[in-house]
């Protein structure tokens, strides 16, 4: 069963220096409800607060930064360090970045993953594996 859903911040959340807000709109409406939610960045410094508002940043449990823990996407202690700070195991969790590479990381450790191409790709692609979980 889904219990998380874990997303990049560049390219994903942020796009051209701008709040993602299609998706911030979907996540507050769709999956904030019935998901934990996280963000695993490889930034070098604190950009999510930059960008998004403190109301979107207020959406997420978890925000597991390189900078701050010394290690970056693809190396498994990133996402390690995302599923036990949202209390979740690989296996309950769906990892959502835009660089195929660090989805197949994601994968390696047990997480489902989707590569963010397009809002409406994405879309597609994960509300088959939350109906699944909800049932």
């Amino acid at each position: 069963m889904i219990k998380a859903v874990i997303f990049d911040f560049f390219g994903v959340l942020e796009n051209y220096g701008e709040p993602n807000k299609v998706l911030l709109t979907y996540i507050r409406a769709k999956l904030k409800p019935k998901y934990q939610l996280g963000i695993i960045s490889n930034a070098a410094a604190d950009w999510i607060t930059e960008i998004l508002s403190q109301e979107d940043i207020g959406l997420f449990d978890d925000i597991t930064i390189s900078f701050k823990i010394g290690v970056t996407k693809p190396n498994t202690k990133i996402y390690q360090t995302a599923l036990k700070n949202l209390g979740v195991k690989p296996d309950e969790a769906i990892f959502i970045d835009d660089i195929e590479a660090y989805c197949v990381a994601a994968r390696a450790l047990g997480m489902q993953a989707i590569r963010y191409e397009t809002f409406e790709q994405m879309e597609r692609e994960l509300e088959p594996l939350l109906s699944i979980s909800d049932n």
